[in-house]
């Protein structure tokens, strides 16, 4: 196999990238991001692009048979338009000259927040179920569209295997970003009398899932996800914070606000963010164990320890 991974220097692209080293199956690795790799490996061709730029060099020195596309952005910006340009316009370029260039395998990042958080949700949402994605949330708006040009893609393209992972929130010991920052305040704003759990898978579980779906799994959607839930509260407690409970007009209210006037002490999402505090949104994580050798290693809870083990060392 060569493969093409866009956005190696992340950690789950370098994680990826070490396992794929030690692959005997796996000829080849290109690797295209604008940030250098943190580490070095044997199969890895590097090269410092724009994955909305021009990608002929790539494609025309290297005959890539596997697509890995992990580029997109999770914290969010006020630059709508920048943000999509970004989720799916790269993914567009990217499809554009797979399908020029005829490669046959396309796996893509998705998440779970293309299911949307909603209180009509089931307590597990499997991969039949529709995607509702909050239109208000451009994170989850933008996976939605991803995963619909995939699928029109496969449609016209159905000698190409697309493989694409709804992943639930991923945490860890590197995971650095809105979500991990807003659980680790001093002080935890969550809704008031709301009991929904929340699921999180470890980043090396993700890591592996992803080795597993671009070598060896059939082609369609998974979701990614560990059988288990954490409430905000405990994560809370365990991260050293203490919760303060708003009824959701209020703390919608509040976070609208913030977002709109750039408080980000306060917030670093718009209040849509909210509904994915207070209405249902877990995966059932099953398929991918049942279509390859892949097991999940560590629950939620495993994740957010992980995390906390990490923060502490840096305090």
């Amino acid at each position: 196999m060569k493969i093409l991974i866009t956005g190696p220097s992340g950690y789950i692209g370098t994680e990826l990238c070490r396992r794929f080293d030690k692959e005997s199956g796996i000829e080849e690795v290109m690797g295209l991001d604008l940030i250098y790799p943190k580490e070095s490996f044997t199969k890895l061709k590097f090269y410092k692009q724009d994955c909305n730029g021009d990608l002929h060099n790539i494609f025309t020195r290297h005959k890539i048979d596997t697509l890995i596309h992990l580029v997109y952005i999770l914290n969010m910006t006020h630059d709508s338009e920048a943000m999509y340009r970004i989720n799916v316009g790269s993914m567009e370029n990217i499809l554009n000259y797979a399908e020029r260039y005829n490669v046959r395998r396309i796996l893509v990042t998705s998440s779970a927040t293309a299911y949307g958080a909603h209180p009509d949700n089931p307590d597990l949402l499997t991969e039949a179920h529709p995607l509702r994605g909050n239109e208000d949330y451009q994170y989850a708006l933008d996976k939605m569209i991803v995963e619909k040009r995939l699928h029109e893609f496969g449609e016209n393209h159905p000698e190409v295997d697309i493989i694409i992972a709804r992943t639930a929130i991923v945490c860890g010991a590197h995971i650095g970003n809105l979500i991990s920052r807003y659980i680790n305040k001093a002080f935890v704003l969550l809704v008031k009398d709301c009991d929904t759990e929340m699921q999180f898978l470890h980043e090396e579980d993700a890591a592996e899932a992803l080795y597993h779906l671009a070598t060896k799994a059939p082609d369609g959607v998974y979701n990614l996800g560990p059988p288990n839930t954490i409430h905000a509260v405990k994560i809370a407690q365990i991260l050293g914070g203490k919760p303060i409970f708003f009824g959701s007009w209020l703390l919608n209210m509040m976070t609208g606000l913030a977002w709109k006037f750039h408080i980000t002490s306060l917030t670093e999402a718009p209040a849509a963010m909210i509904d994915f505090l207070q209405y249902p949104w877990v995966v059932d994580g099953s398929k991918v164990e049942q279509k390859t050798d892949f097991r999940y290693q560590y629950s939620s809870k495993d994740a957010i320890r992980a995390f906390a083990g990490a923060q502490a060392k840096k305090d």
